[in-house]
């Protein structure tokens, strides 16, 4: 699928399993779409999506309690993803959220807990920030709640 303006978020991921069709906006649109081609296995389509200066916040894996340490360009991001995968670990999207140019992100990702020293049920909570059709930013949150609250979202 083309980029382009999302018709009541047409994208195959639209059709939330949970939920049915919903409509979602253009930034909501975009995450799904990056998603789609992450799932896919087209790391080079999910990157089409990503700003080439993105700043990435992510948690420590070796950390119990881990601060939020911050990784710039997209080309991080890339690695990380293609570690995951040479791990066997595949992300199952469960929850889009979009707030303005915030979108929460939840993942489950079986086996992830295997490979970080604090346990999150095979979770993970971001908050993509979309500025002019391009992620700009990816903030990982412990849970849930930190990631509504970074999103404004009560």
């Amino acid at each position: 699928m083309l980029r382009g303006e999302p018709a009541g978020c047409d994208s195959r991921l639209a059709d939330d399993r949970n939920k049915g069709t919903q409509m979602c906006n253009q930034n909501e649109w975009i995450v799904r779409e990056a998603f789609l081609a992450y799932d896919q296995g087209d790391v080079a389509r999910l990157m089409e999506f990503v700003d080439q200066d993105l700043e990435w916040t992510y948690l420590d894996p070796g950390e119990t309690d881990p601060h939020p340490q911050v990784c710039r360009g997209r080309g991080e991001l890339e690695k990380s993803l293609r570690r995951q995968a040479e791990r066997g670990l595949h992300a199952e999207l469960e929850e889009v959220v979009a707030s303005g140019d915030q979108v929460i992100v939840v993942m489950h990702t079986p086996g992830v807990d295997t490979y970080r020293n604090r346990r999150a049920d095979d979770r993970t909570y971001d908050v993509v920030t979309v500025r002019d059709g391009l992620i700009v930013e990816l903030h990982a949150c412990r849970d849930r709640g930190e990631a509504r609250q970074l999103a404004g979202i009560g």
